[in-house]
């Protein structure tokens, strides 16, 4: 399996494992499939070869089976913190090491390449597997948002939780 930075070329795989995140797992985006079918695909290039961003995949046989998005923030003030957000593996794949290995990517990214002291996130409170990896990654829950994102009336809550990148480099020296 290679994890490797997302380029313009993936734009129409890219865009269709999203849409296939976007349908198996709607609880965990903030966005939908209805609000992204029908973007165009320029955009989606613009999103994977956006200056802020790191968009990692999981790739075999040429075939994109995992991403996940180091988005840095864009204003000078908060500069320092990147976010963690659209990570997806696929069903068929799960429970074999890969959303660690994507999630250490994105980590990695954010510590040298964006040059960020926190890396932070939101997961569905119910989505176990997610948490428990977050939390071996060593990220801490430092919130709780009560009805975060509603489907069709079902209210999800989410954990804001943040990995402190400078303990992590200084425990790597």
């Amino acid at each position: 399996m290679l994890i490797r930075l997302a380029i313009q070329e993936d734009a129409t795989a890219w865009h269709a494992l999203r849409l296939e995140a976007l349908q198996a797992n709607p609880e965990s985006f903030g966005s939908s499939y209805d609000e992204e079918r029908d973007m165009p695909l320029g955009n989606i290039a613009a999103r994977l070869t956006d200056p802020l961003n790191r968009v990692w995949v999981a790739e075999e046989n040429g075939e994109l089976l995992g991403t996940a998005t180091a988005r840095r923030e864009g204003m000078a003030k908060s500069a320092h913190r990147t976010n963690l957000f659209a990570m997806y593996v696929a069903p068929h794949v799960r429970q074999q090491g890969l959303g660690r290995q994507l999630a250490q990517a994105v980590i990695n990214s954010a510590r040298d390449d964006l040059e960020t002291d926190w890396l932070q996130l939101s997961v569905t409170c119910d989505n176990l597997a997610a948490c428990q990896l977050y939390i071996q990654l060593g990220f801490v829950n430092m919130g709780f948002q009560p009805d975060a994102l509603r489907i069709d009336g079902q209210s999800f809550d989410e954990y804001h939780m943040v990995l402190d990148l400078r303990a992590a480099t200084e425990a790597l020296a």
